[in-house]
């Protein structure tokens, strides 16, 4: 049976493949292993447990000298992916940014979604929306909340949290400040 081990160079990180005849050959490459060669795994999975632990245990145990070169790539990896997250977060940051700017040219009377805490917060579900809800909103919300409140009174609740769909600004003709909504029922504070 065939054995594929993949191989990492340790002073420039490249990997690469090597197929060998059989066991036999593989457990004389790993106890010759090439300096600065880095043995990362067996490519085919097939092995025994046995046969895995035959291998490891043939594996030439790396110097000081590669295990410094080993320290030194995983080093050059780690600020890499440091830099790369770094960069990700600059890139989000840029796309929110130009995001809550085309948010200021949009309808101020568009729909908002908010979100009601039972502990009586209610602040816009989308971070960015920074459309003040005026107190005749505030006062819709809790009316509707109130509302809900006494559907599940009698089984001991209230409502925990909502998430509502609201008009902030100007209302339409015969439209409603709350368009709808959604709540979870927690259980109600003891009565005394």
């Amino acid at each position: 049976m065939k054995i594929m081990l993949k191989l990492q160079a340790l002073e420039t990180g490249e990997t690469s493949f090597r197929e060998f005849e059989d066991e036999e050959a593989t457990i004389a490459f790993l106890r010759e292993r090439p300096r600065f060669t880095d043995v990362l795994g067996v490519v085919f999975e097939g092995l025994s447990r046995e046969q895995n632990d035959r291998l490891k245990a043939a594996m030439r145990p790396l110097d000081a000298e590669e295990l410094a070169a080993e320290a030194k790539l995983e080093e050059a990896r780690e600020k890499e992916a440091e830099a790369r997250r770094v960069a990700r977060e600059k890139e989000d940051e840029q796309a929110r940014l130009a995001r809550r700017e085309s948010l200021k040219t949009l309808d101020p009377d568009r729909p908002m979604d908010v979100r009601y805490h039972y502990s009586g917060s209610i602040t816009p579900v989308d971070p960015d929306d920074t459309r003040e809800l005026s107190a005749e909103v505030r006062e819709a919300i809790l009316a509707w909340v109130a509302e809900r409140n006494e559907w599940v009174e009698s089984r001991g609740q209230i409502v925990g949290e909502a998430k509502l769909t609201v008009f902030p600004g100007a209302l339409k003709k015969g439209a409603d400040r709350v368009q709808h909504g959604s709540f979870v029922p927690v259980t109600g504070p003891a009565k005394s």
